[in-house]
C-alpha cells in the first residue's frame, strides 16, 4: 500500500492508544518507515525494469512476486519480536504487524488494489477525524461538528498566516 495509507492507519492506531512522544516515534518507525527500504531498491529495480514499472500496482520484478525486503516478510518477526520483548514494549510488534497486514491485503487484492486501498484510506481518515473531534469536544463546553470544522479552519489560518 502507499505510504500515505500506512501513515493514516498508524495515526489511527496512535489515536486509539494514549501515547507519548517517544511511543509515537516507535509507532511511526515500525508502521511507516519500513517502506524506506524501497529507496535503496529503486535504482536496481528501475535499472532492471525501466521507469514505467514504477507506476505498476506492485513492484513486480518479473518474477511474479512484489519487491519486499526482509522487514516486509513474516520472518522479520524474529527481529521485531525480540526487540518488542526486550524493550517490554509491544508497540513495535503492533505497528509492524499492521504494516505487514496492509501489504498482505494489497497483495491478495491486486486486481482491486486501488478501490481496496481507497476504502482503507477513507475509513482510516474518517476514524482520525472522529477521534480528533471526540478529543476536542471533551474540552469544549458546547460542541458540534460544524464548530469543530470552524475551529480547524481557524487553526489552519492562524498557522499559515505570516
Amino acid at each position: 500500500m502507499l505510504t500515505t495509507t500506512h501513515l493514516a492507519v498508524v495515526i489511527l492506531i496512535g489515536f486509539l492508544l494514549p501515547l507519548d512522544r517517544n511511543e509515537w516515534l516507535v509507532l511511526l518507525t515500525f508502521g511507516v518507515m519500513l517502506d524506506f527500504d524501497h529507496v535503496f531498491a529503486a535504482p536496481r529495480y528501475i535499472g532492471d525494469n525501466g521507469w514505467a514499472a514504477v507506476v505498476r500496482p506492485t513492484w513486480d520484478d518479473g518474477s511474479g512476486e512484489p519487491y519486499k525486503s526482509l522487514f516486509h516478510d513474516s520472518v522479520a518477526f524474529f527481529v521485531v519480536g525480540p526487540l518488542a520483548i526486550g524493550w517490554r514494549f509491544m508497540l513495535p510488534l503492533l505497528a509492524w504487524s499492521s504494516h505487514v497486514g496492509l501489504d498482505w491485503l494489497q497483495n491478495n487484492t491486486l486486481a482491486y488494489s486501488a478501490p481496496v486501498e481507497s476504502v482503507v484510506l477513507i475509513v482510516s481518515c474518517a476514524g482520525i477525524v472522529w477521534f480528533a473531534y471526540m478529543r476536542w469536544s471533551e474540552i469544549q463546553e458546547e460542541t458540534s461538528f460544524g464548530m469543530y470544522v470552524l475551529h480547524l479552519r481557524d487553526s489552519v489560518k492562524a498557522y499559515l498566516s505570516p
